[in-house]
């Protein structure tokens, strides 16, 4: 039997197991999937000390890591931040799984106005997928202006797209807007980001519990279309199995079976 896990503190509201117990069900794989709650102090220890065939990162984790890894693939090099590990190397499948999600809700990225809200390892790989689209311009709304001027940079660095940072909200004029924020997940489901939302907008946020962030909710009221994090979840988990098994397993899932599945859980 094949072994993986995926790995954070807390790690108690992680649906990772239900979807790739999904995956090996639909496959029929021999294998296991664990939450592992790895505190900080832990973490050089369980990377050196695991027997898993592969593991997903999570919050706080995904930055941390790499020095405790041999190697990095190209897009977690670049964005500086780790999801998913197998024999060793890291892999960010975050920022393929926002572009599956855009691609499989009819959003073209390319030549977009974008507006990141947050500036941490998820709004990286969020800019990382804006970037590889060809998005026309991107802000960054966060609350301490140096990181949102780190990340920008970072953007400046291996883009030519323009980009701008703010520290608080103001009318904005930006065709998409993505919540990269832990504002909204559970269990403080009622807080939400700060930001003006004008009718015809895209709302994403990378929230998949609950499955309508109160900030969706209040964007579909005003007129927004939204996509909630549960198809971005969904993919970045497949492009993992994808690595772990070394073949295109994304290609042989009944997607909507998994996501059925993971609504029926979240609901509970």
């Amino acid at each position: 039997m094949k072994r993986f896990a995926v790995i954070g503190d807390p790690i108690a509201h992680s649906m990772s197991p239900v979807l790739h117990e999904e995956i090996y069900g639909q496959l029929g794989i021999d294998g296991s999937f664990e939450k592992v709650h790895v505190m900080p102090h832990s973490l050089r220890s369980f990377v050196e000390s695991n027997k898993l065939d592969g593991y997903n990162v999570t919050i706080p984790h995904k930055q941390s890591v790499i020095p405790f890894l041999d190697e990095l693939d190209d897009s977690a090099q670049s964005i500086g931040a780790v999801n998913c590990v197998h024999n060793g190397k890291g892999y960010n499948t975050d920022w393929i799984g926002f572009t599956m999600a855009m691609e499989g809700n009819n959003i073209n990225l390319k030549e977009k106005d974008c507006l990141i809200l947050g500036a941490g390892g998820a709004a990286r790989a969020i800019a990382y997928a804006l970037i590889q689209s060809n998005v026309n311009s991107i802000s960054i709304v966060n609350r301490t202006k140096k990181k949102a001027d780190d990340l920008a940079q970072w953007i400046k660095s291996i883009s030519g797209i323009p980009v701008n940072t703010q520290t608080h909200k103001r009318s904005n004029t930006q065709t998409l807007i993505i919540n990269c924020t832990p504002l909204g997940m559970w269990p403080d489901t009622e807080s939400m980001p700060n930001v003006e939302i004008q009718n015809g907008q895209i709302l994403a946020d990378t929230i998949y519990n609950p499955l309508e962030t109160a900030w969706l909710k209040t964007g579909k009221e005003k007129g927004a279309k939204t996509i909630g994090g549960l198809d971005m979840f969904i993919a970045q988990g497949l492009a993992s199995a994808d690595i772990w098994f070394d073949e295109k397993i994304s290609e042989k899932i009944n997607i909507s079976l998994i996501s059925n599945r993971l609504i029926g859980e979240l609901k509970n």
